[in-house]
């Protein structure tokens, strides 16, 4: 029992995060339930991510410039806030959770835009909606529990008039309150939570923790008092669970307390059944009915599962597939199988001729794993491809086949490479392989200069005896000149001698 409640040392910053966000979010989902505005938290956190990733394209990067991304999220989030309270209609005509959902759709899709323009692109996107849970810090928990504190302060002092505009709007009106000033001050405050809290946690979990504690309370009591303080003693519980969960089982911590809210919410819809049942043995009957259904339900899925696939056969799929990413994985995914190579090969090779220049790549990248000299021929023609980072991988893969005849196809890879970076490797390849012909064009590089000229000097006196100083460039040349029609190659030691 005692191992359940200890936490390695990484673990309690995550910990305490969640304490903080069950705090504030708990309190400010009686608001939004009350308000019959759901998904007002995924609307304003989808602003706040837009604020951010517009920062971004403007410039700031993330994890350096923070304040500045911190308060283009908060500028986005206060003008959303306006927003809201300028849309709330009387009469409501127009449901106001209808008019919040269209604006959560459209700051997504806008989120999207912005991002393919941005090099974060689908990176940002997945840390906007899972945050970074696991990894936060000290800092950043205590910085966010003084901006909780903050905003539970303003909502306690001015508790009368939040309490009236979210439960009787009505009567608040006919009180002289001004709904809509106030519509805007409680939205800000809340977009204060919601840019911390979505930095932190993510959209959905951030979301979870704002009214799965809340519909939960609800469920089992009627009384504001109380349904604070079973919201705040089950997400906190919930919270410890979640985070140790994850600790001891590898899980993503996020999705994984989210569950455990569900599961704690199906709980508390069956506890308020069975307690407001006129008959206690007609609920137990209904309850094992709904068990026995769900249990098959269950069993149904699994009894209808796919049978299992030969992993060489699933790979092969893989292969055949019309997303490059799927052939990528599915060429790394081959290393596992050399002794299939006769089965594989073939329609591995084809995919030297991909679309993609990440899938060529990995090809490339399966040659040299199994050494297949026979695919030479194949291998070649990528010493021309379009793609740099291609004829790279091309070149490492001919110099790792280690087949002589190679080196006329890098000399003449060099030969016509503009890239000097590039033509460098182009011959070092070629030197590797015993080409004295790849001698002349590193003296020449030598001879110009430039930031490669340290590189050809290294690589001359790694495969040949010459022992002149990098500054004697002359000498360098005559030596060769005298010399290279008597070397000999020494493939053992990769050594013209």
């Amino acid at each position: 029992m005692d191992q359940f409640f200890t936490f390695p040392s990484s673990m309690l910053w995550p910990l305490a995060a969640c304490l903080v966000l069950t705090g504030i979010h708990v309190y400010l989902g009686v608001h939004v339930i009350a308000r019959k505005v759901i998904f007002v938290d995924l609307a304003l956190a989808q602003i706040a991510a837009l604020g951010t990733v517009t920062g971004v394209l403007l410039g700031y990067e993330v994890g350096k410039d923070l304040t500045s991304l911190y308060l283009y999220s908060l500028a986005f989030t206060i003008f959303g806030a306006f927003i809201f309270s300028a849309t709330r209609m009387k009469g409501e005509k127009v449901p106001h959770e209808a008019i919040i959902g269209i604006i959560y759709a459209v700051t997504f899709a806008a989120t999207i835009l912005v991002l393919s323009k941005s090099a974060l692109g689908p990176q940002e996107l997945d840390h906007i909606i899972k945050g970074e849970l696991l990894w936060v810090q000290g800092p950043t928990v205590i910085k966010t529990a003084i901006i909780y504190a903050c905003v539970g302060l303003f909502h306690f002092i001015f508790r009368k008039n939040f309490m009236a505009i979210s439960f009787d709007p009505a009567r608040a009106e006919q009180e002289g309150i001004n709904v809509r000033l106030w519509d805007f001050l409680f939205y800000t405050s809340f977009g204060f939570v919601i840019t911390s809290s979505v930095a932190i946690a993510g959209v959905f979990l951030v979301f979870s923790y704002l009214v799965i504690p809340s519909v939960g309370a609800m469920l089992l009591s009627d009384k504001l008092g109380k349904r604070l303080a079973i919201g705040w003693i089950g997400g906190s519980l919930i919270s410890f669970i979640g985070v140790k969960m994850s600790y001891s089982t590898g899980l993503p911590t996020s999705p994984l307390v989210v569950v455990i809210f569900a599961v704690a919410l199906i709980i508390s819809g069956i506890i308020r059944y069975i307690r407001h049942a006129p008959r206690i043995l007609v609920a137990m009957r209904n309850m094992a009915a709904a068990v026995l259904i769900g249990a098959l339900f269950i069993a149904g899925i699994f009894f209808f599962r796919k049978a299992e696939e030969d992993p060489l056969e699933h790979v092969l799929h893989l292969l055949a597939s019309p997303l490059s990413t799927d052939r990528t994985a599915a060429l790394i995914d081959l290393k596992r199988f050399p002794e299939a190579k006769n089965q594989w090969l073939t329609p591995a090779l084809e995919r030297l001729g991909d679309d993609d220049a990440e899938v060529r790549k990995e090809a490339l990248a399966l040659m040299v794993s199994v050494q297949d000299t026979a695919a030479l021929d194949r291998i070649l023609p990528l010493l021309s491809d379009k793609s740099d980072e291609v004829r790279k991988s091309a070149i490492r893969t001919v110099e790792s086949l280690d087949i002589a005849r190679a080196s006329r196809a890098l000399l003449a890879g060099a030969e016509r490479e503009d890239d000097p970076e590039l033509k460098l490797q182009f011959l070092e390849g070629a030197i590797h392989l015993g080409d004295p012909g790849a001698v002349p064009p590193l003296i020449g590089l030598l001879e110009e200069g430039g930031v490669f000229a340290d590189d050809a000097y290294g690589i001359l006196r790694s495969h040949t005896q010459c022992e002149f100083a990098r500054s004697e460039i002359g000498k360098i040349s005559s030596w060769w000149n005298a010399k290279k029609g008597k070397v000999s190659w020494d493939k053992s030691a990769r050594m013209f001698k």
